[in-house]
């Protein structure tokens, strides 16, 4: 990637999707692949508050810096990649945007409630469009299922998959459930537990997650 054009990656979906945890697990995983990477973030956010106890009490762990909407343009250029939850077609930075990242809460509803909402699909194609025009590139559109809840089963996508042609996004293997994805409370990732200090309290799970987001991230920028 190119230190003057970073790759901007939006995050949208519902309240409860799980925006900045996937955020978050991101972040750390383009940052342990040696990828200088910032987070956009309002000052009332949990998760600023979560990075910044996460620098107070491990140190020794690499952590995402964060930029407020005012310092994006000054300081975008400096980073391999910035990241956006709390962001959506209507804000003005999604014109930035290099990906766009839709995430869907995993039940049985949920991508058909997607695919039928016509308005939301029609909004984010005409951002691709606004994109393509005014910078001369494809926006990558994703969207991204993540099974938040461990009683609900995964279901097949074929449908979805279907639909992302005449729709023109891209679906990457759905999230499974894994309890490493809802401990960033404590500011410890699944990303970190191989770290010396951390190995000892590996898991099979955190071993799970950390391949999910790997392949989320090389998805991304296939």
């Amino acid at each position: 990637m190119s230190e003057n054009s970073p790759h901007i990656i939006i995050i949208d979906g519902e309240k409860g999707s799980g925006r900045k945890t996937l955020c978050f697990e991101l972040a750390l995983i383009l940052l342990y692949n040696q990828q200088k990477t910032a987070l956009l973030l309002k000052p009332d956010s949990k998760l600023k508050a979560i990075i910044e106890t996460r620098r107070q009490k491990h140190p020794e762990l690499l952590s995402p810096d964060i930029l407020s909407r005012e310092e994006f343009l000054e300081k975008a250029h400096f980073y391999d990649a910035v990241i956006i939850p709390e962001s959506n077609w209507e804000d003005i930075l999604a014109e930035q945007a290099s990906t766009y990242i839709t995430v869907l809460k995993h039940n049985k509803n949920t991508a058909k409630d997607f695919q039928n909402n016509l308005t939301y699909i029609n909004n984010v194609w005409e951002l691709k469009k606004k994109i393509a025009a005014k910078h001369n590139h494809s926006l990558n559109w994703i969207v991204c299922q993540n099974n938040l809840y461990p009683t609900t089963k995964l279901e097949t996508y074929e449908e979805l998959s279907k639909k992302s042609r005449l729709y023109g996004f891209r679906t990457p293997p759905p999230l499974n459930f894994r309890f490493a994805y809802q401990n960033t409370t404590s500011g410890i990732s699944a990303q970190d537990r191989t770290m010396p200090s951390l190995e000892k309290t590996l898991t099979y799970e955190d071993i799970c997650a950390k391949r999910e987001i790997t392949k989320l991230a090389e998805f991304i920028f296939s």
